[in-house]
């Protein structure tokens, strides 16, 4: 047998498209590809193009059983294909669409599915679904993405892993953590007791990289706090003390360039602008001038942030009610050693890296915050009420999604309305390596998900095939594998939704409202058992590693594969 196995996205866009619309298909295509390879030959494509249509026909012309996994949702999937297609897609709502919303049959999941004749799902509740909405005997089958076997090193060490933990973990990616702001009630501000990412004391031996910021450009990698979008020619500031998160850290003998003005009552007053250790005074004008310094940074800088501005001026009808201190259109820095090498300037960006020192219970949730199932604000909000008085709670917040001006302003905004806490939230944005994100399985005492529902939920059951138990609902996908033993399950409702992809949001089907309440006595209760219970805390993550085993590994999934092709075949 040959297997094309479809996803839009594929190993060079993944970073680049991390948070768009299925993006997740491309990981379940990637664990998909050892199980295909026990029953045939695989080949990954991410075109259905006329090269794609060519060479299945040679290959079926050669003899080779041909079958075409499209990752992909059924709507999606172009109909007249040279082999048989198996839309493999992930489901989690209590109907599939059933109808038109324009003019395109495909919208209606019943006549796609009818036309391909067979489907694969990862959950028993979404094939229930499927066949319910198609008939009894439509050839679907629930296959999750076989992680289990992948994780066969993390659950040797599984009887031993300690819910406390001291330990340190290392990301080459933006980290955003708590204990680096002064936060109240009104702002957010980068803390001048740690003005370099955690675990960076000193200033490094090593040059720092080049940087080159066009605030009138979206950049992705760039945080920035207290600026309005860009314009072009740059950016307005909008608070009395804005802000930049740096790309990467910077130390010892640089050259800072920065094109800037001012505006209305800050033309001509003193603003501070702060980088690591050293306190510039700026005196502006209302036209954009470049300004150049050459600084010695003792304490390594990671912010560069402006104070002293003045953003009370009362505007008359008509005029441009913006509050507005100054304007910027420009920044870069480099090394003056390196400079003294190559005066040629470069705009090449590096993040940091960033050692994270964690003690005590460590809770790590994954997910893309635009997202409206994941329900990431409970998972913030519970976790502050439950620890505002503990510094030994960490909460990691993984963030799949490209772009952090998506959801920063809204994390910052809720870390004011939480103040004060002692506990620690950690943020952790874009890609990272395996290697990385295997530290991070190490560093887990819980695995956390709040979510409204759930077609699978990859995290989860990677964190759970390592022997991490969990804070989660039983719904949808999470039905087959969350229960008592192994998990502090969230308890939820169900409540009216609409399909994802239909413009007109009708309300037609059910996802299910998880209970703050519920939500937040799990935290507590995990807690407890982390510190006083070390033996529930082991036969939890034995549970948690068993339950995974049973949905999710290789050696139960092959067989039932390939009943499911032989089915097909006979069909």
């Amino acid at each position: 047998m040959k297997f094309y196995c479809y996803s839009e996205i594929g190993e060079s866009t993944i970073v680049s498209r991390l948070g768009d619309a299925d993006y997740s298909y491309y990981f379940v295509l990637k664990a998909y590809i050892p199980l295909l390879e026990m029953l045939g030959s695989v080949e990954t494509i991410t075109e259905l193009d006329e090269a794609f249509i060519a060479d299945c026909e040679r290959s079926s012309a050669e003899g080779d059983e041909c079958y075409l996994l499209a990752f992909a949702p059924p709507h999606k999937i172009p109909y007249e294909l040279p082999c048989p297609v198996i839309p493999v897609f992930a489901w989690e709502y209590s109907s599939i669409p059933n109808r038109e919303f324009i003019n395109d049959p495909k919208d209606s999941w019943c006549n796609a599915l009818e036309h391909f004749g067979q489907a694969i799902t990862h959950s028993s509740y979404a094939k229930q679904v499927v066949k319910d909405d198609m008939h009894t005997d439509f050839a679907i089958e629930s296959i999750p993405a076989p992680l289990w076997d992948q994780y066969a090193k993390f659950r040797q060490g599984a009887p031993s892993r300690a819910p406390v933990k001291d330990c340190k973990v290392r990301l080459s990616t933006a980290v955003i953590d708590s204990w680096n702001f002064d936060i109240d009630s009104e702002t957010i501000f980068p803390a001048t007791r740690s003005a370099g990412p955690p675990g960076s004391d000193s200033a490094s031996d090593t040059p720092c990289e080049s940087i080159l910021i066009k605030f009138g450009q979206l950049n992705p990698e760039i945080m920035t706090v207290g600026l309005y979008p860009p314009e072009g020619w740059g950016a307005w500031s909008k608070t009395a003390s804005p802000w930049i998160m740096l790309p990467s850290m910077v130390s010892g003998q640089i050259r800072l360039k920065i094109t800037l003005s001012a505006h209305g009552i800050n033309v001509g007053r003193d603003i501070k602008m702060q980088i690591g250790d050293q306190s510039i005074t700026l005196n502006l004008t209302k036209d954009m001038v470049e300004l150049e310094f050459d600084l010695e940074i003792q304490q390594p800088g990671f912010f560069i942030s402006f104070t002293n501005l003045d953003n009370t001026v009362q505007r008359a009808p008509g005029e441009d009610q913006r509050t507005i201190g100054i304007g910027l259109a420009q920044l870069s820095i480099e090394s003056r050693s390196q400079l003294q090498v190559n005066q040629t300037a470069t705009s090449t960006q590096n993040t940091v890296e960033h050692d994270i020192n964690l003690k005590g219970v460590v809770y790590i949730s994954i997910f893309n915050p635009r997202d409206g199932r994941k329900n990431w604000e409970d998972i913030l909000t519970a976790f502050c009420f439950s620890f505002r008085e503990q510094e030994d709670a960490t909460l990691i917040l993984k963030m799949t999604y490209k772009d952090m001006s998506g959801y920063l302003d809204d994390m910052f905004s809720l870390f004011c309305q939480l103040h004060p806490f002692k506990c620690r939230i950690v943020i952790i944005h874009g890609y990272i390596s395996g290697k990385e994100y295997d530290t991070l399985i190490g560093a887990a005492s819980y695995i956390v998900n709040a979510s409204r529902s759930e077609g699978q939920c990859l995290p989860l059951m990677e964190y759970m095939s390592c022997g991490v138990p969990a804070i989660a609902p039983d719904n949808t996908a999470m039905a087959d594998y969350i229960n008592p033993d192994n998990a502090f399950i969230v308890d939820s409702s169900p409540e009216p939704h609409y399909w994802p992809h239909d413009p007109q949001q009708i309300f037609t089907t059910l996802w299910y409202r998880p209970s703050w309440e519920s939500l937040h006595k799990a935290y507590r209760d995990s807690y407890e058992v982390a510190y006083k219970f070390p033996e529930r805390y082991a036969a939890m993550s034995e549970q948690a590693w068993q339950s995974q085993y049973k949905y999710c590994s290789s050696e139960l999934l092959t067989a039932r594969l390939d009943t499911f092709l032989k089915r097909i075949r006979e069909n």
